[in-house]
């Protein structure tokens, strides 16, 4: 029989316990609703919604990609798209690199809309909007898409934002965020922190047109959805972007970008998708990378590009950049029409990329500059030459280079001497790889891993009824009020007032002054 001061010191040990620890939040119904057909995005959304369905909450993912081995109390809603329009914009990306940011921006506007059309006419889609279901949150990937913001309304319940590639405008609209463009570069962009003043007129006079085309072409479009999917809406879609949204999980963190002012309901959990457990790689390529005399490199352009859909001329160019290289190499290719030699080159349509950048053989990372495949390139310490192609790709390999730990090679300059000169210097100058490892020990250094940040809010929001009390009071205010334009234009003339006032008063006593001794002047001289 155990001593009875033990039972008491253990009973209040689970006390102690039990009172310091956060207050736990009941099993939760939760929708998600992440609608882009980029799988990039699906898969930061699908990591968060699974790992929630595992911790017991019930959960609901409007999607088009539905998950594999789900956990029981995870559910897809599957999207139908009746249009190949992401595809086709894939397989003419490429050709279109020359395009103007104005027509790249546009054509995106197109298809964020087709999405938001798309998704909320899915039969399952209308079929659950016009259900008796209930939900207590809903998860919503922040991606132009703000008609989505009416579940949260039919639902009647709060709204956690996802943002894919961190703080942008459309972020800064639902939260009140401050972004200033001295320091703080547009996505699109592909500028630093560091700019001269051309750069921040580029970056203010950008920022201004993107915000204009989003008022004059994105947001009537959502309000029309808004009204059509949603009519018996309570709020306004403006009430709901004002104050619907308790806080936005961003995939960023201030080790892997520029420093920059957040709200407390911006929280950065970026690298939550990386896996922090390493898989064993399939026999095949584990045998690849470890018999590579020389290490290996690993090229992929991401989820979405078709690298066979590059220009023949630059295409050849990287087969021969890389055929003389002494690395073997291990390619992510989309057809089969690439025949190469097989003991250089391991070929496939898919490669677990995070399990393959774990391997301390790997030597560099040839990239597109994705932000999930530069997190991943970060936290396992490989440097990278990137072929950016659109999106933020330009700013993340803007960022590499500022940081030491990549060299971006615009696709448009892409040929066997570019390539070549870019691969060799990464090689060879070892600072790359320094760089990189010491960037990837500041991601690791967290109080909390960035899925158990994510999850940790997630439940914060539930556990307080909405959170309402984080969000900013700037949501009430427009953008006179907001810059204190107004305040500034006050006290400008107040001051000008004044200074006026002054120069009138002194212009009448020196004319009282001359006027006087002018007199007296006159006087003498009659006299």
């Amino acid at each position: 029989m155990k001593p009875i001061g033990s039972n008491v010191g253990a009973v209040v040990f689970l006390w102690l316990a039990f009172t310091t620890a956060p207050e736990l939040v009941e099993p939760a119904k939760i929708l998600s609703v992440f609608p882009t057909t980029s799988k990039s995005h699906w898969i930061l959304g699908s990591s968060l919604m699974k790992e929630l369905a595992q911790d017991g909450h019930e959960v609901t993912v409007i999607s088009p990609f539905p998950l594999k081995k789900a956990p029981k109390n995870y559910r897809d809603v599957n999207i139908v798209y009746h249009t190949r329009l992401f595809d086709e914009i894939m397989d003419e990306v490429f050709d279109k690199i020359d395009d103007s940011i104005v027509e790249k921006m546009m054509e995106l506007g197109n298809f964020m809309h087709e999405i938001t059309n798309t998704t909320l006419a899915s039969p399952e889609v209308q079929s659950l909007i016009n259900s008796e279901e209930t939900f207590d949150l809903v998860v919503l990937e922040i991606f132009l898409n703000d008609a989505f913001l009416g579940f949260a309304d039919r639902f009647n319940c709060p709204v956690v934002g996802m943002s894919t590639f961190g703080a942008s405008a459309w972020v800064n609209s639902l939260t009140g965020s401050p972004q200033p463009l001295s320091y703080v570069p547009h996505p699109m962009t592909g500028l630093t922190d560091k700019m001269n003043f051309w750069q921040r007129l580029g970056n203010v006079l950008f920022t201004a047109f993107d915000e204009a085309l989003l008022k004059v072409m994105c947001d009537p479009i959502q309000q029309m959805y808004y009204k059509q999917y949603f009519p018996n809406a309570t709020r306004t879609l403006d009430e709901m972007r004002r104050n619907g949204v308790s806080l936005v999980l961003i995939n960023s963190h201030f080790s892997l970008s520029f420093p920059r002012p957040y709200l407390p309901n911006l929280i950065e959990v970026g690298g939550f998708h990386v896996n922090r457990k390493i898989n064993p790689l399939p026999e095949d390529i584990k045998t690849f990378i470890e018999q590579s005399e020389h290490g290996v490199i690993y090229f992929s352009l991401g989820s979405n590009l078709k690298p066979s859909k590059m220009d023949q001329q630059k295409r050849n160019d990287i087969v021969r950049v890389l055929s003389s290289l002494k690395q073997n190499i291990i390619w992510k290719w989309d057809d089969d029409t690439l025949v190469l030699d097989r003991k250089k080159f391991l070929l496939g349509k898919w490669f677990p990329q995070d399990d393959i950048l774990a391997h301390p053989n790997v030597k560099l990372f040839i990239t597109h500059g994705g932000l999930l495949s530069c997190t991943e390139s970060i936290y396992h310490g490989v440097p990278i030459v990137g072929i950016p192609i659109f999106g933020d790709q330009l700013l993340n390999m803007a960022r590499a280079e500022q940081s030491g730990w990549g060299i971006g090679v615009a696709y448009t300059k892409l040929n066997e001497q570019t390539f070549s000169k870019a691969i060799h210097d990464v090689l060879s100058d070892k600072s790359y790889a320094t760089n990189v490892k010491t960037i990837s020990r500041r991601l690791r250094d967290q109080p909390l891993a960035p899925m158990d940040t994510a999850k940790f809010w997630v439940e914060y929001v539930l556990r307080h009824d909405g959170a309402k009390h984080l969000i900013s009071s700037a949501q009430d205010l427009n953008f006179i009020q907001y810059n204190n334009l107004d305040v500034y234009l006050f006290v400008c003339t107040i001051v000008v007032t004044i200074v006026m006032l002054i120069r009138l008063g002194v212009k009448k006593l020196f004319n009282v002054l001359f006027r006087k001794k002018a007199n007296q002047i006159s006087t003498k001289k009659r006299n």
